[in-house]
């Protein structure tokens, strides 16, 4: 019966945001508390319970979240974005459609996809105006791109929620790394969508962008160095460096999210056109941040009713019943994910649900770093499943590409289906690798 009153509390959840159009953050909170009800918890200790998820959220996730709202708002108004895309079509003018989902992958790690590709959506225009390429092959290499990282790789906001409802944000570093990798064969798939649409003729390439080299030095730092800094950690245990353990404890304190990303933020004060106008930015990085962060929050408080209740116990035997492998329970989690995505449209929220969901099977089993982190993915993998009506990103992307509603369901819908799918297949193979 509790497991009903879980999965009722999810079709209401879907059912309150998707049919009803009320905001997620108001339905995850409502659900919470009647959740709570019903699973016979007393109602001081549900207000208790929900202010705490609120409260670990922020102070867990909350200047992480917000430090990459600054660097994004940062590299935006700076037209670092334009820069350094420019440069890297000029550099690979034969490998078009791929440098544009280079682009949108590294990018999309620090920019929220949706913003990011409405600004490089001005690029592929001016490309497609000089050169035999479509505009919808374009953009549905460089969305193809933004989904990818928007979806796997921190610090965007749904992996690093994921990692806090599971309590193990200080896997982030491994969740960047492991995420660039699991990230192949969704690029590759969105390459290949992209070039379905690339007119079969010989392709007449004769744009030139007039660009400074010099001037993409500091942007291209300022989204690197976080995502090193935060990598180190992992990076000295994959070469394997006998260190001593001050040295270890050195690491993982320098390592840490806050101070990469606040590094990162300071250097992005000194971008072009920034610094004399940082009270903008500052305004717009909260207009960035409060949505997100309200919604990792509200999540938070409901992975936190399930943390406190009898579901912590009760889910695990319910799953016994299935094989408890590292796979299976990465494929349970894809199938969440997939199935809150379709329904509800969004990503982020899609992630958040899952990971509370699915946080009392993971502290059963005594998972090590690498399985979380496969399990992180597998979540952000069915949270890729699938882009169509009910997402705003989806909308965006057919509106800047001008596709009719048959051709972005027919080429960026099924797209985002293949991108899922083969996540999930290589997270599979490399599971099977490491075992």
């Amino acid at each position: 019966m509790i497991f009903l009153y879980l999965l009722g509390s999810v079709l209401l959840i879907i059912l309150l945001s998707a049919k009803y159009k009320i905001h997620p953050v108001i339905s995850l909170i409502i659900v919470s508390f009647f959740l709570g009800l019903l699973l016979e918890i007393k109602a001081i200790d549900i207000l208790k319970f929900i202010f705490e998820g609120i409260l670990n959220s922020f102070y867990g996730i909350g200047l992480i979240i917000f430090l990459s709202c600054v660097i994004g708002q940062c590299l935006k108004k700076s037209s670092s974005l334009i820069i350094f895309s420019q440069i890297l079509i000029n550099t690979f003018k034969n490998k078009t459609l791929s440098s544009l989902n280079i682009i949108g992958l590294f990018i999309g790690s620090v920019v929220f996809c949706d913003s990011a590709f409405l600004v490089l959506s001005g690029l592929t225009k001016s490309i497609s105006s000089t050169a035999t390429y479509s505009l919808n092959s374009l953009n549905l290499s460089l969305a193809g791109g933004l989904y990818t990282s928007h979806n796997l790789i921190p610090p965007t906001p749904g992996p690093v929620a994921i990692l806090n409802n599971l309590n193990s944000i200080e896997l982030i570093g491994d969740v960047i790394l492991y995420g660039f990798l699991i990230s192949i064969p969704a690029t590759l798939v969105s390459i290949i969508f992209a070039s379905r649409l690339v007119k079969r003729k010989k392709i007449k390439i004769d744009y030139n962008f007039n660009v400074n080299y010099k001037k993409i030095i500091l942007p291209f730092l300022v989204i690197i160095i976080p995502l090193l800094i935060i990598s180190v950690n992992t990076l000295s245990e994959l070469i394997g460096l006998n260190l001593s353990n001050e040295e270890v404890k050195f690491i993982k304190r320098f390592s840490n999210a806050n101070f990469a990303l606040l590094i990162g933020a300071i250097m992005s004060l000194f971008l072009p056109k920034v610094f004399e106008n940082k009270k903008r930015i500052i305004t717009d990085s909260f207009k960035d941040f409060y949505p997100i962060i309200l919604l990792t929050s509200a999540g938070s408080a409901f992975g936190n009713i399930i943390k406190n209740s009898e579901l912590v116990e009760i889910l695990p035997l319910f799953f016994d019943s299935i094989n408890n492998s590292l796979i299976s329970v990465c494929l349970i989690c894809f199938v969440i994910g997939a199935i809150l995505k379709t329904s509800q449209g969004s990503s982020t929220s899609a992630m958040i649900i899952t990971s509370s969901l699915i946080f009392p099977l993971i502290s059963k089993y005594n998972f090590t770093n690498f399985d979380i982190v496969m399990v992180t993915l597998s979540i952000g993998a069915g949270s890729m499943m699938i882009s169509h009506v009910n997402d705003s990103y989806f909308w965006i992307v057919s509106k800047k590409s001008e596709m009719n509603l048959q051709n972005s369901l027919k080429y960026f819908s099924i797209m985002t289906v293949f991108q899922s799918l083969s996540t999930i297949l290589f997270i599979s193979l490399i599971i099977l690798i490491s075992s």
